[in-house]
């Protein structure tokens, strides 16, 4: 009688290594279907829901739908084109609320998922990019020309999603194994020791700095109800547009957000040409088209402008001191310490502003936003300075070996 003999190991079926990659490519593929829908699905409701009014009159589903593909290519640092004619003007000024979606779905999708490391990175981002280029390329028509622009712009979001999704629980636990893992560990062999410890303290000087202008959002929000409601009510969306203007005001407030990092910084920024709104001056002018617009600060009462600008050095001098007792002595490294946190903050910071601005329209509203390099020289000389008297502060910084 004869007996199966078991398979060597020497010719036993490799691993299908293939398995991981396309786990991350059916990740990427559906969270870019599931941030085009967020965006493309209020639109296209607006549309039926007032397909019977004479302003869109021969417009199609269709059309709608390739609108809510312009505004996703946007919302992907795109940009598009509105109006007819002579009034034709390019929009870029990204919803940043856009791209977040796109993140936080990559990074829930992956938590589902067997793929980990590379293979969930590099698929994610291929089929995140494949769904983008088909949108953008295909289904897109005011925004196709900066299509190219937008495939990087969502290759970034996912990737800074699944990186994110991919971050050990503890460090030096089982989690290290992951993406977020391996690539702390090639930083720390490869960064020299006053910018690694910089770093941690310079975002939670950034951090700091973005709950100031969260609390200052919600202060203005406060006192600006009654303008937002007065504006919202004054375009008549109806309900089913009335949702679909709530959301484009929702992926409007990180904009929001990252101009007022510019205010509490003391530049400010504009809302179209010749516009001003700073803690020291607001001059205004272009009359609101968004409700979300109307929460814009108003003139500053006396001695507010050094109330704000106080928030961004409170938060240097924390992050100062607390990289500061990260390193072992010299009053040297303290300083290098500090410099580097004010200027890695101020460089997240401004750039994240520099993101949320462009061109909003036409006429004065080409100018939106704060411009880059202004802002991340307030910001460094008040976080920069901040953090050095924070490493002042802390004793074990100062302490002679």
């Amino acid at each position: 009688m004869s007996h199966a003999s078991p398979i060597s190991p020497a010719v036993r079926p490799a691993p299908k290594t293939t398995a991981p990659t396309l786990a991350g490519l059916a990740v990427g593929v559906q969270a870019a279907l599931l941030s085009w829908i967020v965006v493309a699905a209020p639109v296209v409701a607006a549309f039926t829901a007032t397909s019977g009014q004479d302003f869109n009159a021969g417009v199609s589903w269709a059309d709608a739908a390739r609108f809510g593909s312009d505004l996703w290519v946007l919302g992907h640092f795109g940009w598009t084109a509105i109006g007819t004619g002579a009034v034709r003007a390019v929009v870029t000024v990204s919803p940043l609320g856009i791209p977040l979606v796109s993140a936080l779905a990559c990074a829930a999708l992956s938590r589902v998922t067997s793929a980990r490391g590379w293979p969930l990175l590099g698929g994610g981002m291929l089929g995140f990019l494949a769904v983008d280029a088909f949108f953008g390329y295909v289904l897109a028509d005011d925004a196709r020309p900066a299509a190219w622009l937008a495939l990087i712009g969502g290759a970034g979001a996912a990737a800074v999603g699944l990186v994110w999704a991919g971050r050990p629980a503890r460090p030096g636990r089982s989690g290290d194994k992951r993406l977020a893992g391996r690539a702390r560990s090639w930083l720390v062999d490869h960064t020299p020791a006053e910018v690694l410890v910089a770093l941690r303290p310079a975002a939670i000087a950034a951090g700091l700095v973005l709950a100031a202008a969260l609390a200052l959002a919600a202060a203005l929000a406060v006192g600006g109800w009654g303008r937002f409601a007065e504006l919202f009510q004054s375009l008549q969306p109806g309900v089913v547009g009335g949702i679909a203007l709530a959301a484009l005001c929702l992926a409007l407030l990180p904009n929001l957000l990252a101009w007022l990092i510019a205010y509490l910084a003391g530049p400010g920024f504009a809302v179209g040409a010749g516009t001003e709104f700073s803690p020291f001056a607001t001059v205004g002018g272009v009359e609101p088209a968004l409700p979300l617009l109307g929460l814009l600060p108003s003139t500053a009462p006396p001695g507010f402008a050094g109330a704000v600008i106080a928030a961004p050095v409170a938060a240097g001098v924390i992050a100062g001191w607390l990289a500061g007792r990260q390193l072992p002595a010299g009053w040297w490294r303290a300083l290098i310490a500090a410099g580097l946190t004010g200027l890695l903050a101020a460089a997240a910071l401004a750039g994240l502003a520099a993101l949320a601005g462009g061109a909003g329209g036409p006429g004065r509203l080409t100018e939106v936003g704060a411009p880059f390099w202004p802002l991340a020289g307030w910001l460094w000389l008040e976080l920069g300075g901040g953090a050095v008297v924070g490493a002042g502060l802390s004793a074990r910084s100062w302490r002679v070996r």
